[in-house]
């Protein structure tokens, strides 16, 4: 019986190579890989899935003279996929960009806000940032305000969100709105590449102001009163190991 790459069958009538168990040779690599393709062929399997490492990528070219296409990649592993039939449905790979903004008003009816360094416009903006690869909003939000202005802050609700697309990589960004509480007031810029200036701004100047976008004028205009989608508590038994957060109105 001729080599064939170890595999396993998932519940969508696919196989997935195990990247962990390819042979160092090149060739056997290849003769593994075209005894795997004649059995997907003759037992009706729809895709076939391997996740690369960044060390394996000698591998790449192999695959791609075999129909292989790229799906999605980071900087340390690209996954690619084979059509066994040319109609086969394959998940589309991740489509969105996540950030995150924090309405912070304090007791004296004062909003934290911005500038950045790097950006055209000039104008003061929500603290906040992207969300990075398996962190939660809540923690997201809470990391970035502190990074920007220095503020140790609570998470309250999401308020609102936005979408634009195409964005970077042709990709869509959703841009997720918070209400945090300040559990000081204290401004430290440490990032001082990144952040031009922090302060405390009375919410009626910040609306007034039409050095200010628009849209981040609306925003608060809207939200500051709201409360928003609340964290909850609440078991997803479809996925029991996976982090996750809910969110749900309050009456």
């Amino acid at each position: 019986m001729s080599f064939i790459l170890s595999h396993q069958m998932d519940t969508f009538g696919g196989i997935i190579i195990d990247a962990k168990a390819l042979p160092n040779d090149q060739n056997a690599f290849e003769q593994g890989l075209v005894s795997l393709l004649e059995k997907a062929k003759e037992g009706s399997f729809r895709l076939i899935w391997v996740t690369l490492d960044r060390v394996q990528s000698a591998f790449v070219p192999f695959l791609a003279q075999h129909d292989f296409v790229f799906h999605n990649c980071s900087e340390e592993s690209l996954t690619m996929i084979c059509r066994i039939d040319e109609t086969s449905y394959a998940p589309f790979s991740p489509t969105h960009t996540l950030g995150t903004g924090a309405i912070v008003i304090n007791a004296k009816d004062e909003l934290l806000v911005m500038r950045d360094n790097w950006s055209n416009y000039r104008g003061y903006k929500l603290p906040g940032g992207y969300i990075e690869q398996g962190e939660n909003i809540e923690e997201a939000v809470v990391r970035e305000v502190l990074e920007e202005t220095g503020v140790s802050t609570e998470f309250d609700a999401v308020l609102g969100l936005r979408t634009r697309h195409p964005v970077q990589f042709n990709k869509s960004n959703l841009y997720i709105v918070c209400r945090l509480t300040a559990l000081d007031e204290r401004i430290v810029i440490t990032d001082t590449e990144e952040v031009a200036e922090a302060c405390w701004m009375p919410v009626n100047d910040y609306l007034a102001d039409v050095n200010i976008h628009a849209f981040n004028r609306k925003m608060v205009a809207e939200l500051r009163h709201c409360s928003g989608l609340q964290p909850t508590h609440a078991d997803i038994s479809l996925a029991p190991n996976a982090r996750h957060e809910v969110f749900f109105a309050k009456k």
